[in-house]
């Protein structure tokens, strides 16, 4: 019985995304109300209850108590995609060294995309980006948050979808390794950025793939060297932050 209700739940999940796709719906919008969804989806109200807290762990709504409350569509994004992967990584039973080799052969094609896709505008925010973690380079807490935005915007840059959320996911998990870099490396980062955004203002995609693997092959020298355990170290979910430290490439 309590199966048959778990699939009827995931049906009436699907259903709800499909609908809040069909009918064009954007974050902000309330979905149905419940006795419309009810009638629409054909379940009991504890099924359909089930089906939104699947959706709200996944990103997709967030339910909304008290009069004018109910499913408020949600945009889910890379974040949710990291948290999947760490869950899925724990039980696989492997290690963070796993995620950076992984990141090591996929960053250089991703770099190489957005040296070849970026449009003006995307260049022009990278600069500022650039500019925001230059500013804040003796404060690690302030560093970090322009640091990963500005890798998530090459990401973003490179005009697929896939890459754009796969990049910045991988990145997370590597985050959930807690690495905080000291200054000096900061300053060398900061001048691997300015390279790199070089490289994407020219077109140069040989460039930039070839920056991104030297960079991804100095991190994993780097953290292998000061860090074994914790490269060694299962990846937990548990680990995950949504806001995770400022930490190095």
């Amino acid at each position: 019985m309590a199966r048959g209700k778990e699939k009827a739940a995931a049906r009436v999940a699907q259903e709800i995304v499909q609908t809040i796709y069909d009918e064009g719906l954007k974050p902000g919008d309330r979905y149905l109300s419940e006795a419309d969804a009810l009638a629409r989806h054909g379940v009991s109200r504890a099924t359909f209850r089930e089906a939104l807290r699947f959706l709200e762990f996944q990103g997709v709504v967030k339910v909304r108590a008290g009069p004018g409350g109910g499913a408020i569509v949600q945009k889910p994004d890379w974040p949710h995609l990291a948290s999947t992967f760490a869950l899925l990584l724990q039980f696989a039973g492997a290690p963070l060294s796993t995620v950076m080799a992984a990141r090591a052969a996929i960053e250089p094609s991703m770099a190489e995309a957005a040296a070849r896709n970026a449009s003006e505008a995307a260049i022009a925010e990278l600069g500022t980006l650039l500019a925001e973690a230059e500013a804040a380079i003796a404060d690690p807490q302030r560093f970090g948050p322009a640091y990963r935005a500005f890798w998530t915007k090459v990401a973003d840059a490179t005009g697929n979808a896939l890459m754009a959320m796969l990049w910045p996911a991988l990145r997370m998990l590597i985050d959930s390794g807690g690495f905080i870099p000291n200054e000096r490396y900061r300053a060398s980062l900061i001048a691997r950025m300015r390279t790199l955004l070089a490289c994407i203002e020219s077109r140069d995609a040989a460039g930039a793939a070839t920056l991104v693997a030297e960079l991804d092959g100095e991190f994993a020298t780097r953290l292998a060297e000061l860090y074994p355990r914790r490269v060694g170290r299962v990846v937990a979910w548990s680990d995950l932050q949504t806001e995770p430290p400022a930490q190095p490439r």
